[in-house]
């Protein structure tokens, strides 16, 4: 479903990705693991069209993606949470999920997302700034599926939350799995990142420094120790 070849890519003068490559099949979960400043959410930027590469090649089911806009990323099928979530806090729950029900066909309705998250549910009519972090977590991700779409970019989902939050963020995202969902996950957990991937790919210093299955890794702890710090 999505290639992403030899990328290089840069925040002004200074060279951020150096020849990144990796593969996301269809249905598959790819975690994209590293230590901070890695090169892993520049890379979902990357592929997203918020910071294009300079040279490469990203091809995004078949369709030659690199530099194309966000807004024609996300028709294509591409929804992308970032680790700020992008909440908005003026608005409802309800408002929240409206602005992005119905802009792309698909199975991910209203509804649904409410059946995935029933808390969401019962504070529909609260503030998006009324949440705490978790429920704010959860209302993005449920904003990102309704969108419908075939691939679903996820940066640093549980970043800050509470142990009991991550364990139920993870039984979500399970079930979204299950469903079918394609998804490229950016994650300093390492524990919830191998539970869900089927497959790893290891950055560092703005390069792909190992990659194999979830279960391999787990057996790699000099690169856990290297590039990992676990």
């Amino acid at each position: 479903m999505l290639v992403v070849d030899n990328i290089h890519t840069y925040y002004g003068a200074s060279h951020i990705l150096h020849g990144v490559s990796l593969n996301v099949a269809e249905g598959a979960v790819v975690a994209l693991l590293g230590r901070n400043g890695a090169g892993k959410t520049t890379t979902l930027r990357s592929i997203i069209g918020l910071t294009p590469p300079r040279r490469g090649a990203i091809r995004f089911n078949g369709a030659d993606t690199a530099g194309r806009k966000p807004h024609t990323m996300t028709r294509l099928g591409v929804s992308y949470l970032p680790e700020t979530r992008g909440i908005l806090p003026s608005l409802s729950v309800q408002e929240n999920l409206t602005l992005a029900d119905g802009r792309r066909p698909g199975p991910w309705t209203l509804k649904r997302v409410y059946e995935l998250f029933p808390g969401l549910y019962e504070r529909k009519s609260h503030g998006g700034g009324q949440l705490s972090g978790g429920e704010q977590q959860m209302l993005a991700i449920a904003r990102a599926l309704l969108l419908n779409p075939a691939l679903l970019l996820l940066d640093e989902p549980t970043e800050g939350l509470a142990p009991i939050i991550v364990r139920d963020i993870m039984a979500r995202l399970k079930t979204v799995k299950e469903e079918g969902m394609t998804i490229l996950l950016v994650e300093q957990n390492f524990r919830f990142a191998t539970s869900i991937a089927d497959d790893v790919y290891v950055l560092g210093k703005g390069a792909v420094q190992w990659s194999g299955s979830a279960s391999e890794i787990l057996a790699e702890t000099a690169v856990q120790k290297t590039w990992l710090g676990v």
